[in-house]
C-alpha cells in the first residue's frame, strides 16, 4: 500500500517468502574446525554469551569452554560430523551451535576462520594460527597443527553493547579500561558525536571491543564482565 490505499504490487518485484527459525534455548558456542585430508585435525569449543534479545545481540565469548565435558564432545561431534555432511574435506570452519534442552543443535556452518578475535583467540589458548592454516589449504600442504593437552591461556572477549540512545560527547569514559592488566586489545567501534543506540530504541550500538587474558576461562570471563560493567 502506498498509504493512499493504493496497491503497489511489491510482491512483483520483492520475494514475500521469508523462512521462520525455530528458538534455540541453552548454551550457545562456536566450535573452530580445521579439515586436511578428508578428517579434522583440530577442533575447539568456544563459549557464547547469551545474546541481547530480541534482537539477538552477541555479547561475550570465552575459550576454553566452560561447559561441562560431556556437553563439549557432543559439541565437537555435531560441528565435525556438520562439516563433513556438507561435503567439506578440507579447510578452516567456523561452526556455530547451542546445547538445547534436547541435546545439541546445529546453527550454522561458516566455511571460513570465524571474524573479530577469534584468529587470535585460538593463537593465544591453543598455538593454534587459523591464518596460517588457511594457506597451509590453499597450497595442498596437509594440516597438523601441534595442540597442546592444555590451554596455554585462557582469553574472553567482549562487543560492550550500548545501554541507552543518545550521542557520545567524549570517550574518556573508557580510557581506565585501555592499560589495564590482562587486557591485550581494546578496539572502539565508536568516535566522539556518534549516535548510538540502546536496546530500547533498536539492535544496540556496540561501543567497544575488550580482549583479556587470564589463568583459567573463569577468572577471564570474571574479569571481563568487571571491564564491561565499568562501561
Amino acid at each position: 500500500d502506498d498509504g493512499a490505499g493504493t496497491g503497489v504490487n511489491a510482491d512483483a518485484v520483492i520475494s514475500t517468502r521469508f523462512i521462520m527459525e525455530r528458538y534455540l534455548d541453552g548454551s550457545e558456542v562456536d566450535v573452530d574446525v580445521v579439515m586436511s585430508e578428508g578428517e579434522w585435525q583440530y577442533a575447539a569449543v568456544s563459549d557464547n554469551g547469551p545474546t541481547l534479545e530480541p534482537y539477538f545481540n552477541e555479547t561475550w565469548a570465552v575459550s576454553p569452554s566452560l561447559l561441562p565435558r560431556q556437553q563439549q564432545v557432543a559439541l565437537k561431534e555435531l560441528a565435525i560430523s556438520s562439516v563433513k555432511a556438507l561435503g567439506f574435506t578440507d579447510g578452516i570452519f567456523h561452526v556455530e551451535c547451542k546445547y538445547t534442552s534436547i541435546g545439541p543443535h546445529l546453527i550454522e556452518v561458516n566455511a571460513r576462520m570465524g571474524g573479530g578475535p577469534v584468529h587470535v583467540t585460538n593463537l593465544r589458548t591453543w598455538n593454534v594460527d587459523l591464518v596460517e592454516e588457511t594457506l597451509f589449504c590453499a597450497a595442498g600442504i596437509p594440516s597438523r597443527p601441534a595442540v597442546p593437552k592444555q590451554p596455554t591461556e585462557c582469553i574472553a572477549n567482549s562487543d560492550v553493547n550500548t545501554l541507552r540512545s543518545g550521542r557520545l560527547l567524549d570517550l574518556s569514559f573508557l580510557e581506565p579500561i585501555r592499560g589495564r592488566e590482562g587486557v591485550i586489545s581494546f578496539s572502539p567501534h565508536v568516535r566522539v558525536g556518534d549516535q548510538v543506540v540502546g536496546p530500547r530504541d533498536g539492535l544496540p550500538t556496540w561501543l567497544v571491543e575488550i580482549v583479556v587474558t587470564k589463568p583459567t576461562p573463569r577468572e577471564a570471563l570474571d574479569f571481563l564482565l568487571s571491564l564491561e560493567a565499568e562501561v
